[in-house]
């Protein structure tokens, strides 16, 4: 809410679509809650409808105009038998008709969800990559996350997911947020020769995957955890409550100080005539004029690194934690990001 309340009335009208995204959270995470108590109770049998796909699906990629060969309907009746939840019937026929007749010639298809941060994640590296795609947003109260259909491109029946129709020889489909943005800039630095948002070089590439896989393993699932035991756990447990939120905190200060140990370098480099004030103590670092000047997690340029923080900063105000006066740096950081063209026009959507 922090964040929310300083950026300036031009930025806030931007991110509306965002601020309604978040209220939307209970409603998604309760549908989330029911399905990972019936995955819990049913992977055996999951794994077993699953397999019966492996005919029609290559685990990273696949044609998806050979999935007209299944029997979708008793796959569906299967599923419904082994696991108890139902499929909505206009969503399966939804889904069916998307991937036997979708564009399979240009651009990308993600499949999303309105309120998911991890999906607008994958949607503000399409943007800021300036790739054409077209978003489908699945409807958790229906089911079309465990759709027959769905589970043939992401077998975990998460999202986001991601699939690139340019491949001539067959359509490629990609799950897990992190995997998708690698994927993302990796075609585009080959296919271009350069990735604004990517780097070239080995040891920075090793830099900006640290933070990427920090964040995907340690970031957002910390959040989630926290999210989940203080508002949809069946029982209060505040022991678990505060192992998360105390974790989400640890998280926020690993950054913090990276990006404070940026900013100290920053000012020290470009305001050279007062360096050896502020060496000394006898001036404050924030008297700087170069105080809010961008830095970024590494190099000198906004990278993935920083990218994939963002939509995940938006909820932390619903833990108990106040970005702006708890983590100055990261509250920044966060404006800055918040700013740029390619992430406003990802968090306006694109259905």
């Amino acid at each position: 809410s922090g964040i929310r309340n300083d950026i300036n009335m031009s930025d806030s009208n931007n991110l509306n679509t965002v601020n309604q995204n978040n209220n939307q959270n209970n409603a998604v995470n309760s549908n989330n809650n029911n399905n990972n108590s019936n995955n819990n109770n049913n992977s055996n049998n999951n794994m077993n409808i699953n397999n019966r796909f492996n005919g029609s699906r290559k685990s990273i990629s696949g044609s998806y105009s050979r999935q007209s060969n299944l029997d979708h309907y008793s796959v569906k009746n299967q599923f419904e038998q082994e696991t108890n939840q139902t499929l909505n019937e206009d969503s399966v026929s939804r889904l069916k008709e998307f991937f036997n007749n979708g564009p399979y010639n240009e651009g990308f298809t993600l499949i999303s969800h309105r309120s998911a941060p991890n999906g607008f994640k994958v949607a503000i590296i399409l943007s800021e990559l300036d790739l054409p795609y077209s978003t489908i947003l699945l409807d958790f109260n229906k089911g079309e996350q465990r759709a027959p259909e769905f589970l043939t491109i992401n077998p975990n029946g998460r999202v986001p997911a991601l699939i690139d129709h340019s491949n001539r020889d067959q359509n490629v489909s990609i799950w897990e947020s992190g995997a998708i943005i690698l994927y993302l800039v990796e075609k585009k630095l080959k296919e271009f020769g350069s990735c604004s948002i990517w780097s070239d070089n080995l040891v920075e590439q090793s830099q900006i995957l640290s933070w990427l896989f920090f964040q995907t393993s340690g970031h957002a699932p910390m959040i989630g955890q926290a999210l989940h035991f203080r508002y949809f756990h069946s029982i209060n447990v505040p022991s678990a409550i505060d192992r998360y939120t105390d974790e989400v905190r640890r998280v926020y200060g690993v950054v913090e100080m990276a990006l404070a140990e940026k900013r100290e370098a920053v000012i020290m480099e470009m305001d050279a005539e007062n360096a050896s004030s502020y060496s000394a103590g006898l001036t404050p670092l924030s008297q700087s004029r170069y105080f809010d000047y961008p830095v970024w997690l590494v190099g000198d340029r906004c990278t993935i690194a920083d990218l994939c923080f963002v939509t995940w900063n938006y909820v932390v105000d619903r833990i108990g934690i106040d970005l702006k006066s708890e983590f100055p740096e990261v509250f920044k950081w966060t404006k800055h990001i918040m700013r740029r063209p390619g992430v406003l026009r990802a968090l306006k959507g694109n259905e």
